[in-house]
């Protein structure tokens, strides 16, 4: 972590008049000489010896983008990159007669760095677009979908999730997302609780359902 060396004015009842340039300016300098190593790259530093703790800005080192580099005295050091820690989506097959709602496939992805899943997608009750029973809870996961080894912190999570539009005044709809780890056989169980009135449309959303794994 950089440091910053300011000049200050001493202390009362020694302190003495500022002196703009050789004050002021010169703490201005301060500040551009540690910025300054953040407009370079380690490649910028070649053929002169550079001080152990030298940070760079390394926004071209393959596979770590945008990431914070520390000179050792031996090599560079690359902070972790967590944009770049991102798997690609796979498809959530979903258990019958649940289906995905139209254009908005059921997908989930990993960062095994922070040990984080995030869903995107909907679903439906059925192929005609059912209502779904309000308070009663519905496994939409297959028994193969995820493995119990991605199962919530504490083998359970509740969050709340998006639904169809209401269909009239003063009403209210919304869902209850449940992950949990589940046996016969062991997974990872998504569930949705629908809650409310009779929602247009009859979906329920996942966008941005998220929870960490051990």
């Amino acid at each position: 972590m950089a440091y910053f060396d300011f000049n200050y004015v001493t202390d009362p009842p020694n302190d003495e008049f500022v002196d703009e340039v050789g004050q002021l300016n010169d703490n201005w300098q301060e500040v551009a000489d540690k910025i300054n190593p953040f407009n370079q790259k380690p490649a910028d530093f070649t053929g002169i010896t550079v001080p152990v703790g030298t940070e760079a800005f390394d926004p071209e080192h393959v596979g770590s983008e945008d990431r914070i580099a520390v000179w050792n005295g031996t090599t560079w050091i690359r902070s972790l990159n967590h944009t770049t820690s991102w798997d690609t989506w796979e498809l959530v097959p979903v258990r019958a007669p649940r289906l995905i709602r139209t254009g908005f496939p059921l997908v989930y992805r990993l960062n095994q760095v922070t040990r984080r899943v995030v869903l995107m997608g909907g679903v439906q009750f059925d192929a005609g677009a059912g209502p779904w029973t309000t308070n009663t809870t519905y496994e939409i996961t297959t028994d193969a979908a995820l493995p119990v080894s991605l199962a919530p912190v504490g083998d359970l999570s509740y969050q709340q999730a998006a639904t169809g539009q209401v269909t009239g005044a003063n009403q209210f709809a919304s869902a209850i997302i449940e992950i949990k780890a589940a046996t016969g056989p062991d997974r990872t169980a998504i569930s949705v609780r629908y809650q409310g009135d009779a929602g247009g449309g009859n979906f329920i959303m996942l966008d941005g359902i998220e929870w960490w794994y051990e």
